[in-house]
C-alpha cells in the first residue's frame, strides 16, 4: 500500500489543474497551455540540475523518443486545455480520463500484460467516465467539439505514459520531464505564433474586477502543482507500474476536479458526476486488487 501513496498524492495534484485552468480564463487556452509547459520545464531543469548532462548521453533512438513524448505532451495540453473552453470541468476531465483505453492497447502492443481483472477494472472505470460526462452530452455544439477534444487528449496523454515506461531506465527523471516539457512547450508557443494567439491579455479584455496578475498566477500554480507536482509522481510510477494501472488511478482525478470546482466556482456537477464519480471508485478498486496484479 504505501507504494501507491505517490500515485495518490499524483492524483490530488492533478485535480487541481482543471480548476486552475478554469481561474485562468479569458486567457487564451492555447496560450494558458504555453505557458504552462514552458514554466514547468524551467522549473524542472532548475530541480535537474547536473542530470541534465544525461541528456547529451543518449543515443538517436531515444532522443526520438523524448522528441515524441514532448509532441505527445504538447498535443495533450493543447486541446485538453481547450476543450475546458466548450464543455463542462466534469465532462472534460472524465473524457480526458479514459486514456487507460489507449494505454491498454498501445501497452500490451509494446509488451505490457493485461490482466482479466485489469481490463475488468478499467472497463468498469470508462462507463463511470461515461455516466459522469453523459449529462454534458445531450448538449451537442459546442459540448460536443469539447468532447471530442478530450479525447483526443486521452489518446495523447495514454501515448505519453508508454513512451515515458519505455525510457524509464534510460535517463533521470527530472532530466527526462525537463527536456520532454521542453519539447512540448516550444513546440506550443510555435503554434501560438503560428495561430496569431495572444499571450498576454490586458484589462480590457479581463473585464473589471479581475487582476490580471491572478490570472497568470493560476497558470504559474497549474505548472507547479499540476506539471511539477502531480506528473512528476506520475512519472516515478510509470516506471515501476504498468502504463495501464497507472492511467487507472488518473480516473480518480475527474472526482477531485469537480469536487474542486464545484467548492470554487460553485460549478454544481450533475447527479451523473455523483454517480459516474461512485462508478470510477469501484474501477479503480477493481483493477488494483491485489489478486491478480501480482505477477
Amino acid at each position: 500500500m504505501p507504494a501507491r501513496l505517490p500515485l495518490l498524492l499524483a492524483i490530488v495534484l492533478l485535480s487541481t489543474a482543471a480548476p486552475l485552468i478554469r481561474a485562468a480564463a479569458p486567457v487564451p487556452p492555447l496560450a494558458i497551455a504555453a505557458i504552462r509547459v514552458s514554466l514547468a520545464a524551467l522549473a524542472l531543469a532548475v530541480i535537474a540540475g547536473r542530470d541534465l548532462a544525461a541528456l547529451a548521453r543518449l543515443g538517436r533512438r531515444e532522443r526520438l523518443l523524448v522528441v515524441g513524448a514532448g509532441a505527445l505532451l504538447g498535443v495533450h495540453f493543447g486541446v485538453w486545455i481547450t476543450s475546458l473552453s466548450f464543455t463542462s470541468t466534469a465532462a472534460s476531465v472524465a473524457l480526458v480520463a479514459t486514456n487507460p483505453m489507449f494505454a491498454a492497447l498501445l501497452g500490451w502492443m509494446v509488451g505490457d500484460a493485461v490482466s482479466r481483472r485489469e481490463w475488468m477494472g478499467i472497463a468498469v472505470a470508462a462507463l463511470g467516465c461515461a455516466v459522469l460526462a453523459g449529462g454534458d452530452w445531450h448538449a451537442g455544439g459546442d459540448a460536443l467539439i469539447g468532447d471530442g477534444l478530450a479525447v483526443m487528449g486521452a489518446a495523447t496523454a495514454a501515448g505519453y505514459l508508454v513512451v515515458g515506461r519505455r525510457m524509464r531506465a534510460e535517463v533521470p527523471l527530472f532530466a527526462y520531464l525537463a527536456a520532454v516539457n521542453g519539447v512540448a512547450g516550444a513546440g506550443l508557443m510555435v503554434a501560438v505564433v503560428a495561430s496569431g494567439t495572444a499571450i498576454v491579455v490586458g484589462g480590457a479584455a479581463v473585464g473589471e474586477g479581475v487582476e490580471v496578475e491572478w490570472l497568470y498566477a493560476a497558470i504559474a500554480a497549474s505548472a507547479l502543482i499540476a506539471s511539477v507536482g502531480g506528473h512528476t509522481l506520475l512519472n516515478h510510477a510509470v516506471r515501476s507500474t504498468p502504463t495501464h494501472l497507472v492511467a487507472l488511478a488518473i480516473l480518480g482525478e475527474p472526482v477531485g476536479a469537480s469536487l474542486l470546482s464545484w467548492a470554487v466556482f460553485g460549478e454544481v456537477p450533475p447527479w451523473t458526476a455523483a454517480v459516474g464519480g461512485a462508478v470510477i471508485l469501484g474501477g479503480i478498486g477493481v483493477g488494483f486488487s491485489k489478486k491478480e496484479t501480482k505477477r
